[in-house]
């Protein structure tokens, strides 16, 4: 049990100088009555002056965020004395059933914590009280490395978490091997008592009367059951509340690997959610990563990918509250700790227990430290690794699960700012490609193990849907030339590959920028023939829509394709966002419109420009909408319809003219 002498409150306002008040200094006169011989029936009485109340309030109520966190407190510090006994038991070959009960009385507004632990001698109990962080567990760790790994508490103020919620306090302890016990006895007032010679059994005992208010809410049997499941359900001790067990499962955790079964992990993830996901309570993992290491920090982790499948409104309104638990040798210091994984891994769920950790002294707040930021980097790298193994082990399943997890990852490519971190993320990509036939993903690193002898760039294109991208006229082109392009589906996709730019030094390229490129220039002799039709087409058009016009005797099956100076998806997104209205976007994109002169209906808008003007012009508005269409850079389609059925009924005209005619 953390107890601090009292003698080292001087030393503790120092510290609280600097954690609770930095512009004032709490000064704390102590005044100790001279000791009397201590007995059984006359107990030792010490007094000091108020400000040592106030202190002993202010340290628990500055360091902790919450009040309820006394419990796992003290349950830390009798599983760290159980654990301390345990070990003085091997020694001597003798076993140990250690157990930590706890009692709570809603009559007597009180709670009784009582361990079958290590206990404490009078020297002890003096020492302990008073000192910040000083309940013996370091040292007797740091001399005990290889035996004590289950010591919890190597941080926090402990058993002063316990004045947050009482007006009295009494502790009997009484040191394994020991005849007769100790006494200390606290009621809110501006003194203490100690008494030597108690009766008592081995271990320690800590009754707390409740304040007025705590007392309705922690004297309660199932919320204390609450708080114990909460933070202390993985102490491997058996924890007994009210003459029920609480904590039944094991910290699987920190088993072997190899020794967990799917039915334990099922059972651990059940309870998990239950804590700390409920709306998770009824999934199941897709996946789970047991992760162990010892080096280059000590880490001990399961991580669950859940199988719930995230809608879009549910990505877009999920808040800040995500994270892994992290845990200090199987208690609770932080459940939902974001600082652990980048937000785009918050879909991850699971526990890591980590001793490197730097924790301040109520062990709730992590400092920014550069191990924070090392164990980030080791579980990420770890569970990203695992995603892709998972990719080549088990394609069909990853890929239902990809779907689950696609919005966060490309997420993670746009937002996170350095080149090979974005990378890393984008190796988990699955994507449609005209290689493979439909419902078949790749990834980018298997589009460049297919890539032609001498490429150098990965062509991608977006359409709304496959079969769009496959009638593209901008496909045509590249496809032609025998190379791969991966289609993106997802407007969201078009966003994650312009923030890309790259992978594994191949440039990502959009077709539309590559077909532009592959169009022959004309030579001057056909370009001074078809002056007369771009100068018509141009100004029928206006300058707004057309900043150039070319032709090509490509052969095509589309009549004419648009380009842009920009990058087209970039083009695409910005009319997403819904900043532009009619046409003005087009004025900024400067369109060129490249019209494919061998087309049938090329060759006939050119031969009804002669004949017939204003039917011409319709043909060509309606052209020029389709190929805008196409592009994507479409923003008002209002028009497309009624010219269409213009240019019907003018047709129709036509033919039943000639057929009236004799």
């Amino acid at each position: 049990i953390q107890m601090r002498s009292v003698r080292s409150l001087s030393r503790l306002s120092r510290v609280l100088s600097s954690q609770v008040a930095p512009s004032r200094t709490l000064q704390v006169r102590l005044i100790s009555v001279a000791p009397r011989a201590l007995s059984s029936t006359q107990p030792e009485r010490r007094e000091f002056q108020a400000e040592t109340a106030k202190l002993l309030d202010i340290v628990a109520k500055s360091l902790y965020s919450d009040s309820e966190v006394f419990v796992r407190e003290l349950i830390s510090n009798s599983s760290d004395a159980i654990e301390k006994r345990r070990l003085a038991n091997l020694d001597k070959g003798d076993a140990l059933n250690g157990e930590i009960r706890i009692t709570v009385d809603e009559a007597k507004n009180t709670i009784v914590f009582q361990d079958n632990g290590i206990g404490m001698t009078k020297d002890e109990l003096v020492s302990y009280l008073g000192t910040i962080a000083h309940s013996g567990s370091k040292a007797f760790v740091q001399e005990n490395a290889e035996k004590a790994e289950n010591v919890i508490g190597q941080f926090g103020v402990g058993f002063y978490s316990a004045f947050m919620v009482a007006d009295e306090v009494f502790v009997k302890t009484r040191k394994a091997g020991e005849e007769k016990g100790i006494q200390w006895m606290w009621n809110g007032g501006n003194s203490y008592e100690m008494s030597e010679g108690v009766e008592t059994t081995e271990g320690t005992t800590i009754q707390i009367h409740l304040k007025k208010g705590d007392a309705e809410i922690y004297s309660q049997f199932l919320r204390m059951k609450d708080i114990i499941e909460k933070y202390s359900y993985f102490v491997s001790a058996p924890i007994i509340l009210n003459e029920e067990r609480v904590n039944s499962l094991n910290a699987i955790w920190t088993a072997n690997p190899k020794e967990v079964s799917p039915e334990q992990h099922d059972q651990f993830f059940a309870q998990l959610t239950r804590m700390h996901h409920p709306h998770l309570q009824h999934d199941r993992p897709a996946y789970y990563i047991h992760y162990k290491a010892d080096s280059p920090l000590s880490i001990r982790s399961i991580m669950y990918v859940p199988s719930h499948r995230v809608s879009q409104m549910e990505f877009a309104t999920q808040g800040e509250e995500y994270g892994l638990s992290l845990y200090a040798r199987r208690v609770l210091i932080k459940a939902k700790a974001k600082e652990l994984l980048p937000k785009y891994l918050r879909f991850v769920i699971g526990v890591v227990d980590c001793e490197d950790i730097p924790l301040n002294l109520s062990r709730e707040m992590l400092q920014n430290d550069p191990v924070v930021a090392k164990l980030r980097r080791v579980l990420t790298d770890k569970i990203l690794a695992f995603f892709v193994q998972q990719m080549k082990k088990d394609p069909i399943k990853y890929n239902d699960i990809y779907k689950n997890i696609a919005l966060y990852l490309k997420e993670g490519i746009v937002l996170e700012p350095e080149q090979n971190v974005k990378e890393d993320i984008a190796r988990l990509l699955q994507l449609a490609s005209s290689n493979s036939r439909e419902g078949t993903l790749t990834s980018l690193s298997d589009y460049i193990t297919r890539m032609q002898e001498g490429q150098k760039e990965i062509y991608y294109m977006y359409a709304p849907s496959r079969q769009l991208a496959e009638s593209s006229p901008y496909l045509e082109v590249v496809k032609g030339e025998g190379k791969e392009v991966l289609f993106l589906l997802d407007p969201a996709d078009e966003v994650v590959f312009l923030s890309l730019g790259q992978f594994k030094g191949h440039n990502l390229v959009s077709v539309e920028k590559w077909a532009e490129k592959a169009d022959k220039p004309e030579d001057k002799k056909e370009l001074g023939e078809k002056k007369e039709l771009y100068d018509w087409v141009k100004n029928t058009l206006g300058s707004v829509k057309v900043n150039e016009v070319k032709g090509s005797r490509r052969v095509s099956e589309h009549p004419a394709m648009i380009s842009v100076q920009t990058e087209m998806g970039a083009a695409r997104h910005f009319l997403r966002m819904g900043e532009t209205k009619g046409n003005e976007h087009l004025a900024f994109l400067k369109p060129t419109l490249h019209l494919h002169l061998n087309h049938p209906v090329t060759e006939g808008l050119i031969a009804l420009k002669r004949t017939d003007p204003k039917t011409a012009q319709l043909l060509l508005e309606q052209i020029y909408d389709n190929a805008l269409l196409t592009a994507g850079l479409m923003t008002d389609s209002r028009n497309m319809i009624p010219r269409l059925n213009d240019l019907l009924t003018k047709l129709l005209g036509k033919e039943k003219s000639t057929i009236l005619t004799p």
